[in-house]
């Protein structure tokens, strides 16, 4: 695959992502603006950090003076599902370095759900410019936002539903491209599971335990196929 065919493979792939990140993005910059950080400091984040839910959670944290170790233990309860991402997608990594760490610093929620609907063979030709193109309409979104949201996000409500409607659409999309009705079951399964038990946390525990589980079933099933 050439060049330019990865790079069009890529944006036409992240289109949807793009609906969802613009938006998401957007209200990120807003909230930000409005809970007093400085618009330099929001893009920032959106650079660096790129966490959707993580730069969610800490502006509330950083408006209230919140230490190191609270964000540092934030950091890790909410990306640690990020770990068990990365695992299935070893053999697509990079060979060049730089490219490796990229790929695996930036990979959100999304780009796996993107990248794991790819063919295999395509996996490692695509990563890097899905990863980089979805992360440029998580920056533009915090961009407008943090220049324009203070005047338009007063005209345009509800702008944080949007990240939930994308993730709605790419478990659809996931289910179409693999046809295995296991990993929502167990999904649903352990989120009213953790609701019930723990509904302050609920989201962590229940992700945890459906990544636990599905682990289980794909260690059962690697050992029956040996003779």
């Amino acid at each position: 695959m050439s060049s330019q065919a990865r790079w069009r493979t890529a944006l036409q792939a992240s289109l949807p992502v793009g609906l969802g990140y613009l938006p998401a993005g957007f209200a990120f910059g807003v909230l930000a603006i409005q809970a007093g950080l400085p618009v330099w400091l929001a893009i920032v984040m959106s650079v660096l950090v790129y966490a959707g839910a993580l730069q969610y959670a800490a502006i509330p944290m950083m408006a209230s003076g919140a230490g190191l170790a609270a964000f540092a233990l934030t950091t890790l309860a909410i990306n640690l599902r990020h770990v068990l991402y990365a695992m299935p997608l070893i053999p697509a990594l990079s060979r060049r370095r730089l490219a490796r760490y990229y790929t695996l610093a930036s990979l959100t929620d999304e780009t796996y759900s993107l990248v794991t609907t790819m063919p295999q063979d395509r996996r490692a030709a695509l990563w890097l410019p899905v990863s980089l193109i979805n992360q440029g309409w998580w920056v533009a979104g915090t961009l407008v936002g943090a220049l324009a949201g203070p005047v338009l996000g007063q005209h345009v409500p509800n702008l944080d539903f949007a990240l939930p409607c994308l993730f709605l659409i790419l478990a659809i999309e996931q289910y179409r491209a693999s046809r295995l009705w296991h990993p929502v079951a167990v999904g649903i399964v352990a989120l009213l599971a953790a609701r019930w038990l723990v509904p302050s946390q609920h989201v962590l525990i229940a992700a945890l335990a459906m990544a636990l589980v599905w682990l289980a079933v794909q260690a059962h099933r690697e050992q029956g196929r040996k003779p």
